[in-house]
């Protein structure tokens, strides 16, 4: 995989060896992925049975170019960082460099088809300029002799018209390259996503999930909140990697690590009116010295007997700059953030509901192999007068093992 070498390495005999040091290095990073391309894919999970299609379609390209032996890693890492240079322009206003792509290329996901670089690009910049989207790659690596993938999430908008209730299109999923061995250029390009089976080109799964996504109706206040990256979104629930942020919260000394998993998810109403009224006079500026009044945040953290309020870390950067807290009631803290996994559900977010959802993401996250590290958490999104039917709420429970 694409990640940094150190340039020199003592020997035992305390002389360097960059050369050597690198170019074993390379043979791992490239050699050793050609022959395991195909079960490393498979543990990296997501969509895996779906893809022997795609895998078939590059073995069938390399196999017609008659190529045995694979790239070198020479030309491998020199692949790897263009297509990783490249990438970055896939949505901006530069563009992707058709230098490095056969002008046949052939692309294919579960909703379009292109056989040309033409097409290709005709579709990349048709969704630059109706969906707004944001593309980040989280690793490039050799998958087979003459094949490079990447891993990456996408995250769309939709045009306020018709589309009033803003919704937002997330996916994560593989790029799968076939490399022409006789130009080095792209040959064929196949996405497949996370979220779904069947990857096939105009999936009737695949366009279910396009729907599902765009008529999710529930709504995210335009406030500051937790940043977060979805790392994989699966059909039933996501994996996000959260960065640290700042709370407020009820009940100093309360660590979430010292709770146990299955605590009750929402709070006894009495005590989640007694700690709503502590967080809002400390935000408002009645329990913080120099009466600070705070932007508000989203979403509202509940734990069985803590509740938190998201702090601005725009605004304030670290716990030590926030105001004093005059309250015994609340303490401030900075969460570290890390790897959770998520659901979604609208409605009134009762006991009930908030502990069948919990229910239903252990299960997900035991069926996957995913180790959970930590107590479920409810955030809530909106104040009590939103509709019941828009309202954002989730279930993350923090996991340990997850791996790309």
């Amino acid at each position: 995989r694409a990640h940094a070498i150190d340039s020199q390495t003592p020997d035992d005999d305390g002389r360097t060896t960059a050369t050597t040091t690198m170019a074993m290095a390379t043979m791992v990073r490239c050699g050793v992925h050609a022959v395991r391309g195909g079960a490393a894919r498979r543990r990296r999970g997501g969509a895996v049975d779906a893809r022997a299609g795609a895998e078939a379609s590059s073995a069938t390209t390399t196999s017609s170019f008659g190529a045995v032996d694979g790239m070198s890693a020479e030309t491998c890492e020199g692949l790897k960082r263009a297509l990783a240079e490249d990438l970055t322009h896939l949505f901006d206003a530069k563009g992707i460099d058709a230098a490095l792509y056969a002008s046949d290329v052939s692309f294919t996901d579960p909703l379009t088809k292109y056989d040309s670089f033409a097409g290709y690009k005709f579709n990349i910049d048709m969704l630059r300029e109706v969906f707004k989207p944001t593309y980040t790659m989280h690793d490039i690596y050799q998958t087979g002799p003459w094949e490079i993938s990447t891993r990456w999430t996408m995250v769309m908008g939709l045009p306020a018209f018709p589309f009033m209730w803003k919704p937002t299109l997330t996916f994560t999923g593989l790029s799968i390259m076939g490399i022409d061995p006789e130009t080095t250029k792209v040959k064929t390009h196949v996405d497949t996503w996370d979220s779904i089976e069947n990857q096939k080109h105009l999936s009737p799964e695949g366009v279910a999930e396009v729907l599902k996504q765009i008529f999710d109706f529930s709504q995210t206040p335009a406030l500051e909140t937790p940043g977060y990256t979805v790392m994989k979104k699966f059909a039933d629930y996501e994996v996000r990697k959260y960065d640290s942020y700042l709370v407020a919260e009820t009940g100093p000394g309360v660590d979430v690590r010292e709770m146990k998993d299955g605590a009750p998810t929402k709070m006894d109403p009495q005590a989640a009116g007694q700690s709503f009224n502590s967080l809002a006079g400390y935000i408002f500026g009645k329990a913080n010295e120099g009466g600070a009044k705070m932007e508000m945040t989203t979403p509202v953290f509940t734990n069985s007997g803590r509740m938190q309020f998201v702090l601005s870390k725009d605004k304030y950067e670290s716990v030590d700059k926030l105001p004093a807290s005059t309250s015994a009631a609340v303490e401030l803290k900075e969460e570290s953030g890390g790897m959770f996994i998520a659901k979604k559900f609208s409605g009134i977010a009762t006991d009930e509901a908030a502990n069948d959802v919990e229910k239903q993401l252990r299960k997900f996250a035991a069926r996957d192999g995913l180790q959970t590290s930590g107590p479920a958490a409810l955030a809530q999104y909106n104040d009590p007068f939103t509709n019941p039917l828009l309202r954002r709420n989730e279930i993350i429970i923090p996991v340990s093992n997850f791996e790309m």
